[in-house]
C-alpha cells in the first residue's frame, strides 16, 4: 500500500519490534503517506474527556496514571500466543495501556520514560507473556502503572488519571460501546459522566477521512507508532522477555 502511495491505516502495533516499525516509518515519509495506527480509543469522547479534565486544569496537576487491561484468556491454539505471530499480552492489551500514558504527554512535561517491568510466560509458550506489568516516570515527576493480563478474570479496561486536585476514572476506555462512565471526584464532589457508546472506530474512520479529504490533523503518525513501538520493546527486554522476531515473510504472503 505504501509502495503504491495509499495512505494506510493499520492494527496496534504497526509493526512486531522497533526495526520494523522504523522501517515502516521510513518508507511512509519517503512515499509521503499518511500511516494510522489503529489506536480507535484516542477518537472517541470517552478519552476526549479525560484530556479535557487535565488541560482545564480540574484535575490540577497530573500525579499518577493506572491503565488495566484484562481480559479472559483466548484459546490455546489462538494466535495471540503465538511468539512468530507477534503474539503475547502486552501486545495484544498492554500497547493500550502504553499508548494512553503517553497520550498524557503535553500534561506531564514530556513523554514517560521506563522505570521497571516484569511478566510472566503462558504455560507451553515460551517466550510469550502472559501477563505484564510496567513502572513508568513522566518528566514532570508524575509516575504511571501499566499493566495487561491475557489470561484474566472477566474483562477490566480502565484508565484513572489522579491530579492533585482530583482524579477520573473510565470504566472502559477501549471499548466504551459497552460501558462509557467517567467517575469524576474533586473536593467539589463525585459524579458521573455519560459519553456516549458510539464505536471508536467509527470516530477513527470520520477523523481519517476528514484528513484525506479536508487535511485535518491527526493525533498521531508513523513517528508516534515507532516511539511506542519501541517503548514495547524496552518493556519486553526489562521483564526477561525478548521482542517479538521479525515477522518471516513467506512466498504468497502480501
Amino acid at each position: 500500500m505504501i509502495a503504491a502511495g495509499k495512505p494506510v491505516l493499520t492494527e496496534k502495533p504497526t509493526a512486531s519490534n522497533a526495526e520494523e516499525a522504523r522501517e515502516v516509518r521510513d518508507a511512509a515519509t519517503a512515499a509521503g503517506v499518511t500511516l494510522l495506527e489503529g489506536f480507535h480509543y484516542l477518537f472517541h469522547p470517552v478519552t476526549r474527556r479525560l484530556h479535557e479534565l487535565l488541560a482545564t486544569g480540574e484535575l490540577g496537576e497530573l500525579r499518577q496514571v493506572q491503565v488495566d487491561m484484562v481480559t479472559a484468556a483466548p484459546a490455546d491454539g489462538d494466535p495471540r500466543w503465538s511468539l512468530e505471530l507477534a503474539g503475547g499480552a502486552l501486545m495484544d492489551l498492554g500497547c493500550y495501556s502504553l499508548h494512553a500514558h503517553r497520550m498524557l504527554a503535553p500534561w506531564a512535561g514530556g513523554p514517560p520514560r521506563l522505570v521497571a517491568a516484569r511478566g510472566g510466560e503462558r504455560a507451553g509458550h515460551p517466550g510469550v507473556d502472559e501477563w505484564l506489568e510496567a513502572d513508568l516516570e513522566f518528566p514532570s515527576g508524575a509516575t504511571g502503572r501499566a499493566s495487561c493480563d491475557m489470561a484474566g478474570e472477566g474483562t477490566r479496561m480502565t484508565c484513572r488519571v489522579v491530579g492533585d486536585r482530583g482524579e477520573a476514572t473510565a470504566a472502559n476506555f477501549v471499548l466504551p460501546t459497552g460501558d462509557d462512565r467517567i467517575t469524576v471526584s474533586t473536593r467539589a464532589g463525585r459524579r458521573v459522566e455519560h459519553l456516549g457508546t458510539r464505536p471508536t472506530y467509527t470516530y477513527q474512520l470520520e477523523a481519517l477521512r476528514a484528513h484525506l479529504r479536508h487535511g485535518a490533523p491527526l493525533p498521531i503518525d508513523a513517528d508516534d507508532a515507532l516511539a511506542t513501538m519501541e517503548l514495547i520493546d524496552a518493556c519486553y527486554r526489562a521483564a526477561g522477555f525478548q521482542p517479538r522476531p521479525r515477522l518471516a515473510v513467506r512466498p504468497g504472503m502480501t
